[in-house]
């Protein structure tokens, strides 16, 4: 029977510019090379300065997909962590905390059925010479020993994080470590829920497929894997404005832009960057551009130019919570139908919504080839808790990926009589032939009026009904070609249920586990994920809500905004309404429990 808090989960919190996250990344890295299945989730305020940060992480030897609501080990650098999340804690936990510095009521959080683990931070510190914020090194080994992970994997960490410094500060911060662990080692902490034992993995005989040791998994961020997917797609330029939560996109394409050939100009602001986007892009090359949605109001007019001009553009919206600067370094899917509806007018608008770190890398190849075979804008939802959030998983392989363009080559252009090329002709599936800026014989106008073929003004009735209609037989083209039904959307679960849940994005992990963990436990319910907003695989949803759930069981609607927007395309486009819904909108994201705990009262268990 699979339960919620099978896995364990380690939280460390403090003051922000001691390396929280830093600390989160290592304890979920050192994890996944001793072959666990991690899950990692940062949190910090909107504060340019201080403020209380902290880094969740799950641990287990099956998949984990989402955070969790209760915490089992909580590595408190300072009063304010116990403070805020004692409630959070899990029976039987155990608070690590320097207990020279850090003054708890021991008697109050044992009363809670918790353990106390003092580990001297400072001391240890200050007798090895070490500087203060090495502490946080010193308190992730001794968590590390406290929940039984080998001090070998701690060590593996540091060195990769470090090996740039040189031997000499590897070695003195494997030093510190060591003490650490070594003093966490001797103490007695009843503290019985520890990282479940791997199998050894040369005893391969005597090891059943549920004991197998997990393959070697990389840990990534969403916000990684769109970059990598991008860099993969063949990227060749990127401009954008740093916005919380996609400026990690934007430095991960600089980090590995040398090596790959790619230019990452960071601009005054996104207006610019999409303006040198479509203009990169107007000229034959690969690019993108990403901003939450703040930025992205700034992009719209250029949008709608991009669509004008049928220009590919692949931009990256992460949502936060609004209205305007609203809460900016928290999670929200508030921006959906604005997204959809952004730029004035009517046109194609290829929007993506992967919900895991798999589907960013995936979904990222599948929009470059889509908005350059089809020549139209086309963008990729993410959100904080997806972008910024850290996962194991497989390595990314793509082999068989060809770029898709319907850019016609210099030769072709040679062929064509002079004045006779029409860059915006009306063809039976909507694609005009595109000839990129100093082909011979290819001289045309890219205006951002309304235009005949040649790219000339026209303002006739029958030319704009005409234009309209091309751009639009986009949709109907590619929805027969590469982008399917069955890729715009996929059910999860069985394929009749009591239950159907429905959601998009970075909803997707923690109804996993949800709808796991109610499976296992007897319950019917399967979950039915929305890939692609635009275009809306009408017929499909509809016939999967029809056939799984509507006739026999209920439907619920997941959301991390306050209106259901994908609730009310799900209406929009099929006519079905979900009444049941869970809608979370205070900048946090939707949980496994709380998902479980609405599907046992909807099923009345």
């Amino acid at each position: 029977m699979k339960n919620l808090y099978d896995h364990l989960t380690w939280m460390v919190g403090g003051e922000a510019g001691y390396g929280i996250t830093t600390m989160g990344q290592m304890f979920a890295r050192a994890c996944a090379r001793a072959h666990y299945s991690v899950f990692g989730y940062p949190e910090y305020p909107s504060l340019i300065r201080g403020g209380h940060n902290t880094a969740q992480v799950r641990v287990g030897k099956s998949d984990v997909n989402a955070h969790s609501d209760k915490m089992d080990v909580l590595l408190a650098l300072n009063e304010e962590t116990v403070d805020l999340h004692l409630d959070e804690m899990a029976e039987g936990g155990v608070i690590i905390y320097d207990g020279q510095s850090v003054q708890l009521d021991a008697e109050k959080i044992r009363a809670a059925g918790l353990h106390l683990a003092s580990v001297p931070l400072a001391d240890i510190t200050k007798e090895l010479g070490a500087d203060r914020v090495m502490r946080n090194t010193v308190a992730l080994a001794a968590s590390a020993a406290i929940v039984g992970l080998p001090f070998e994997f701690i060590q593996s960490v540091i060195e990769s994080n470090f090996a740039r410094k040189g031997k000499e500060v590897v070695d003195f911060n494997i030093k510190v470590a060591r003490a650490g662990y070594d003093h966490a080692t001797e103490l007695e902490v009843p503290f019985e829920k520890k990282l479940p034992e791997l199998t050894d993995g040369d005893a391969e005989a005597e090891r059943d497929e549920s004991e197998q040791v997990r393959e070697q998994e990389i840990v990534i961020s969403g916000n990684d894997a769109i970059a990598i997917g991008a860099i993969k797609a063949g990227l060749k330029f990127m401009a954008a404005y740093p916005m919380t939560p996609v400026t990690s996109v934007m430095l991960t394409v600089a980090k590995h832009g040398e090596k790959y050939g790619i230019i990452m100009k960071q601009t005054e602001d996104e207006i610019a960057a999409v303006n040198m986007a479509i203009g990169a892009s107007h000229m034959g090359v690969r690019s993108m551009t990403a901003s939450s949605g703040g930025g992205f109001a700034l992009m719209s007019e250029a949008l709608g130019m991009a669509a004008m001009t049928e220009t590919p553009l692949v931009i990256v919206e992460g949502t936060r919570p609004g209205p305007s600067t609203g809460l900016p370094t928290w999670t929200d899917q508030g921006d959906l139908r604005f997204v959809l509806h952004a730029s004035q007018g009517e046109f194609p608008l290829v929007t993506a919504l992967p919900g895991d770190v798999d589907e960013c890398f995936e979904m990222t190849l599948k929009v470059f080839n889509l908005a350059d075979k089809y020549q139209m804008p086309c963008l990729i939802i993410t959100d904080k808790y997806l972008g910024e959030s850290i996962c194991s998983t497989k390595p990314f392989a793509a082999p068989d990926y060809v770029p898709m363009t319907s850019t016609i080559t210099a030769a072709d252009a040679e062929k064509i009589a002079d004045g006779e090329y029409l860059r915006y002709k009306l063809t039976e599936d909507g694609v005009s032939p595109r000839a990129l800026p100093g082909y011979p014989n290819c001289i045309y106008t890219a205006s951002t009026d309304e235009h005949a073929e040649d790219g000339d003004l026209d303002e006739s009735s029958a030319n704009r009904i005409a234009m309209v209609d091309k751009r639009d037989r986009k949709f109907e083209t590619l929805q027969g070609t590469d982008l399917l039904e069955d890729d715009m959307m996929e059910l999860h679960g069985p394929e009749a249920a009591d239950l159907t849940i429905v959601g998009w994005g970075s909803t997707k992990g923690p109804i996993l586990e949800a709808i796991e963990a109610a499976n296992s436990q007897g319950m019917s319910v399967n979950f039915l994920q929305i890939k692609y907003a635009s275009p809306f695989p009408s017929k499909g949803v509809e016939r999967m809500l029809n056939e799984t759930s509507i006739h026999d069981g209920k439907l619920l609607l997941v959301e991390n905004n306050s209106n259901g927007q994908m609730g009310g395309m799900v209406r929009e486009h099929t006519g079905i309404k979900i009444e049941n819904q869970l809608l979370r909108y205070d900048g946090r994201p939707v949980n496994p429990a709380e998902v479980f705990e609405k599907i046992k009262t909807l099923l009345a268990v």
